[in-house]
């Protein structure tokens, strides 16, 4: 009684103060960029009716304050991810101790140059791409400001999503064992990535907040725009595109960042990315965002120590016909870099996903171990109520494909296709290249929003890991059947793969060995009831040298149900044909060479020709030349000039090119304003 008795007076007392004249606050405005500390005078533009003195009294979320002025630091961690204008509350007192009714202020901010995401839009996907780890969703809102929605919307201008959240996991065993790992799920928690490549000398490596300030930031290009730049650079009064202009090619000879960090095509071949002169990014796809994150810093999220990664990635779209596969498909590269010293070994990349395919609560997802895809889909014939912000009866599935992973620790042999082993959803296989073979999905596993302890999300950098291996948190090895723990109807053998229907014939996933029950394993035959799902895809193990490079080619293919077919059915069908797609040039697909012209593209041109092409170690030249010297350059496909020299006048030159890493590479011929090229394949 006494307790509410106290409350009661409270609430008089604050209502009364409330209700009686006091100072009234005008909003104040303001412009920062990330990394700030301003400083606001609050009360320039605030007044008292009756002419008495006042104060602040408590500003929110500022580091400090005074009886005038107000201090906001925008540290990268927070602020990272917010939008474009916050918002921020103050009150004022006066000297009497009154509030009063408008005694309550704004403050606006507008964060300036704070370009850290933009969407693919191109096709029937509308996607929010963003400049750390996690994609789609934007995180948990700074204190105070509004939630933003998770944005994967298919089809595009319905405002209906199918993904929450997505984002790529790394982890390793260094030389002793230790274990590093780089993970992001939310953001609710911390991070993991900040924006920006590594600095590094002979001993160190090293990245500061004011350079993942800088690099908070994404470049977004079309194919239709490139090309315009390539026709119209040298035009009288053209004005370039900022992200043509300030595309990342070369990182900071000063800060010791890499030299060559965005593709891009150096029409003049002089090493240096130099737009007005012609030279061009090297996108793929019609449409693309570009970003760059590393992970060397404290991983708040996971928990994990950090790898001394550095990740280049593109997310980019095809245009095609609306009911082409293709046209439902959202496509990212990811270029992992190892800059540190260390050997990773027993090395796992894994992409995890949160679905929500509408409604988040009523969602199943399943593998097709064949195709290297997991999915999800809804449980029940009805989305949620069948109402707002739902998909009512007519439900997509929602897929993600692992087209091509790290590459597999090498054994000296092309490992043949066809087997019941890694070549069943990897690439490179039985292509007569020893060592090019790349592994597609290893593992699949699903846990819960809530749920048992063993099947709920990871906590800790072990745990993420074990993940990744395919263990359940309490140290138990995923079975075949039920919920794929023993506790859960698990009826075994150990398997790989959780929920992969009937898509895994030869039982790679258990080793060869028939389960010890129903192979037809789904959600459905678990006796499961609809819930919000995540699940993770895994691919390694593979060892992690110091300076390489691992690339990772993944996609999302979205698909309602066409006649005849449920979704899933469908969304397999639009996954055979994007994959047909890749598998012609795994290396390269999609990407827009652009400005060549098509009678200097191969190598059967009148002025220019090479053979053998592909090539694996001499490269002949023969070049129609004017009877006097010329240049040629040979560049990889990051710009980067790894063999130049002269070409005599009879036009014929032999290039050892042995030494060369196995790609696709420009040879380019220079001759006073002649300028021929061709594409070179080196085996």
């Amino acid at each position: 009684m006494k307790r509410l008795f106290i409350l009661f007076v409270h609430l008089f007392t604050v209502a009364t103060l409330l209700a009686q004249i006091g100072p009234v606050a005008n909003s104040d405005y303001a412009e920062a960029i990330l990394g700030d500390t301003i400083t606001i005078n609050v009360i320039e533009n605030d007044f008292h009716p009756e002419g008495l003195s006042f104060r602040v009294m408590v500003a929110h979320d500022a580091i400090s304050y005074t009886d005038s002025t107000i201090t906001y630091f925008f540290n990268y961690d927070q602020y990272c991810l917010a939008y474009d204008t916050l918002s921020y509350t103050y009150l004022l007192k006066d000297e009497n101790g009154l509030i009063g009714e408008n005694g309550q202020g704004k403050v606006f901010i507008s964060l300036i140059d704070n370009h850290y995401y933009d969407y693919l839009d191109q096709n029937n996907i509308r996607a929010r791409i963003q400049a750390c780890g996690i994609q789609f969703w934007p995180g948990a809102a700074p204190f105070g400001q509004p939630a933003v929605a998770s944005e994967f919307e298919f089809p595009k201008g319905s405002g209906l999503n199918t993904v929450f959240s997505s984002s790529i996991w790394v982890g390793g065993l260094d030389e002793t064992g230790s274990l590093k790992l780089a993970a992001e799920r939310y953001r609710q928690i911390g991070l993991d990535f900040w924006t920006g490549p590594l600095s590094r000398t002979e001993t160190s490596l090293s990245v500061d907040p004011t350079t993942a300030v800088k690099w908070n930031n994404v470049w977004k290009l079309t194919k239709s725009e490139v090309q315009y730049h390539m026709e119209h650079f040298g035009d009288e009064g053209y004005q370039m595109s900022h992200d043509i202009a300030t595309w990342p090619a070369h990182g900071d000879v000063v800060l010791n960042q890499p030299e060559y960090l965005a593709p891009f095509v150096d029409v003049d071949a002089n090493g240096k990315y130099e737009p007005m002169a012609g030279d061009y990014p090297l996108i793929r796809g019609d449409q693309c965002v570009y970003f760059i994150v590393n992970d060397l810093r404290a991983h708040t999220e996971s928990g994990g120590s950090p790898l001394g990664l550095e990740i280049h990635v593109m997310a980019y779209e095809i245009t095609e016909d609306e009911s082409t596969p293709l046209n439902n498909s959202l496509f990212f590269n990811y270029k992992i870099f190892n800059r540190s010293d260390t050997t990773y070994h027993d090395t796992y990349i894994g992409l995890f996903t949160d679905f929500d395919l509408g409604y988040a609560r009523d969602d199943y997802v399943g593998c097709d171990v064949a195709r290297g895809a997991y999915y999800g889909y809804n449980g029940d014939s009805i989305d949620g109520d069948g109402g707002s912000g739902t998909y009512g009866s007519d439900i997509p599935a929602q897929g993600i494909v692992i087209l091509g992973g790290p590459t597999m620790d090498a054994n000296g042999v092309d490992d043949p296709d066809g087997m019941c082993d890694e070549s069943i959803n990897g690439v490179g296989f039985g292509d007569g290249i020893a060592d090019n073979e790349r592994y597609g999905m290893q593992k699949f596993i699903y846990f819960n929003n809530g749920g048992s302890f063993h099947q709920s999300d990871p906590q800790d950098a072990s745990e993420y890991y074990t993940f990744m291996q395919g263990i359940w948190k309490d140290g138990t090895t995923m079975e075949y059947g039920g919920n794929g723990h023993v506790s859960t109807g698990a009826y075994g053998p150990a398997s790989s793969f959780m929920f992969p229907g009937m898509s895994d014939p030869c039982f790679w996933g258990t080793g060869g060995i028939e389960p010890f029950g129903p192979v037809d394993w789904t959600e459905n035959s678990a006796g499961n009831e609809p819930e919000d799902r995540r699940g993770l895809s895994v691919m390694g193990p593979f060892t992690f040298e110091p300076g390489t490079m691992e690339m990772v080619d993944m996609v999302y293919v979205s698909a309602f149900a066409e006649e005849g077919k449920t979704a899933v059915e469908t969304l397999m069908s639009f996954v055979d044909v994007v994959k047909d797609a890749y598998y012609l040039n795994p290396t390269y697909f999609a990407t827009q060479w652009l400005g060549l012209p098509e009678e200097r593209e191969d190598s059967d041109n009148d002025q220019l020709k090479i053979y053998p092409n592909p090539v694996l170690d001499m490269l002949t030249i023969i070049y129609e030349a004017s009877g006097q010297d010329s240049e040629y350059k040979l560049t990889d496909i990051t710009g980067k000039v790894v063999m130049a020299g002269q070409l005599d006048s009879s036009g014929v030159k032999v290039l050892q090119l042995s030494a060369l890493e196995k790609g696709l590479y420009l040879l380019t011929i220079y001759e006073n304003n002649r300028v021929s090229a061709a594409k070179v394949l080196k085996n």
